[in-house]
């Protein structure tokens, strides 16, 4: 195996965007064991591993993330208005409320439970305030482009709308938490509005990617993993919308009736939203199939679009089994976590195959070209 030196002056330059798709992959593993924890043994262990892991990501991701910003403003600038590396960006601030939602699930035992809060609310303040910059940047950039050609368009593009539904997840758990204090209904009626957004600019790009897929070639295979984004935002809309009703009673105290008809309305939503997941992720696992038997995928960093949208069906799945204990969603849900470790294990053994030759650090063109040469 021939190992290309790489310095870091080189990784930052050229870091790509969606590095922290990792940590993403990484912690949402944390809560799928969750869900899931009486069927799995170790399962504690297991997400102390994950999480442990994570945070190391995040951490070491985020000397040349920042590094990057600082000294090659006009490397980002350019990746910024790039059609395709553009929508990468999110995965930073995502990756924040991916952790949170993950510490949550599976407290630090060296952090007071106070201490703990204190950075899940740190967490989500910056969370939301990346996602909100870059989804109304990456908008506002696009808006004045003279043109963007329809194949440049794939369901990465998703990933804005995505990370806006992913604030009251975390949202969710903070208000009734800080309920007492003012930051309970700031965090609830916040978490409302980024709900709001997301959900409609979901249907928005979802309808143009949906259409450049239907009468344009499908995009060039290192993309194809981008085809499974679209499983994640109604997954995560049904674990929202089952997770809701305890901080909507806890700001608004609806009568008993009232919260019957509310949890009744959130089952059937939870389930309809999530049968469309398992619609899309049986039609992302076919043209997958198809497309690998024409071309065979190479790997790219895009491989961790495979991970974290298979992540967010498999906690929908368990979610609506504790709400709706029908032996179907336990069964596609246990599925599903198989597949997620075993895609991790793959993806992650190549990133790390990727970093140790060099390859992984370089342009995609170059990236392909050091694979060729050192297989």
């Amino acid at each position: 195996m021939q190992k290309r030196v790489v310095t870091f002056d080189e990784i930052t330059q050229h870091f790509a965007p969606g590095w922290f798709a990792s940590v993403m992959g990484t912690a949402v593993i944390v809560v799928a064991l969750f869900v899931f924890r009486k069927f799995v043994p170790y399962a504690r262990e297991l997400q102390l591993f994950f999480l442990t892991t994570a945070i190391l990501l995040f951490l070491v991701l985020l000397i040349p993330w920042l590094t990057r910003w600082l000294k090659y403003p006009q490397a980002v600038r350019k990746d910024l208005a790039h059609p395709v590396s553009a929508a990468f960006f999110p995965t930073m601030p995502i990756s924040m409320l991916v952790l949170g939602i993950a510490i949550e699930k599976t407290p630090l035992p060296f952090l007071s439970e106070s201490a703990s809060w204190n950075i899940l609310l740190v967490l989500w303040l910056a969370g939301s305030a990346g996602i909100l910059f870059f989804a109304l940047g990456i908008l506002n950039t696009f808006f004045h482009m003279e043109e963007i050609k329809w194949e440049a368009a794939t369901l990465g593009w998703l990933i804005p709308p995505v990370s806006a539904l992913l604030v009251p997840i975390l949202g969710s758990s903070l208000t009734v938490h800080f309920i007492e204090s003012p930051w309970g209904n700031i965090i609830f009626f916040t978490s409302l509005m980024f709900l709001g957004a997301g959900s409609l600019l979901f249907l928005l790009v979802m309808g143009t990617a949906f259409t450049r897929y239907i009468f344009y070639a499908l995009p060039p295979a290192h993309l194809t993993p981008t085809l499974w984004v679209g499983i994640a935002p109604t997954s995560i809309l049904t674990i929202v919308i089952l997770k809701m009703n305890q901080p909507i009673q806890a700001v608004f105290d609806p009568s008993p009736p009232t919260v019957e008809v509310l949890n009744l309305l959130a089952q059937v939503g939870g389930v309809a939203l999530w049968g469309f997941a398992l619609f899309w992720l049986t039609l992302a696992l076919l043209v997958t199939l198809k497309t690998h038997q024409k071309t065979p995928l190479p790997f790219a960093l895009s491989w961790w679009a495979f991970i974290f949208p298979v992540g967010a069906f498999t906690v929908a799945s368990g979610v609506l089994y504790q709400a709706v204990p029908f032996a179907l969603y336990l069964w596609v849900g246990l599925a599903a976590l198989t597949g997620l470790l075993a895609f991790w294990l793959v993806t992650m053994g190549r990133t790390l195959r990727g970093a140790w030759q060099g390859s992984i650090f370089l342009p995609h063109g170059e990236n392909q070209k050091q694979t060729q040469i050192t297989e």
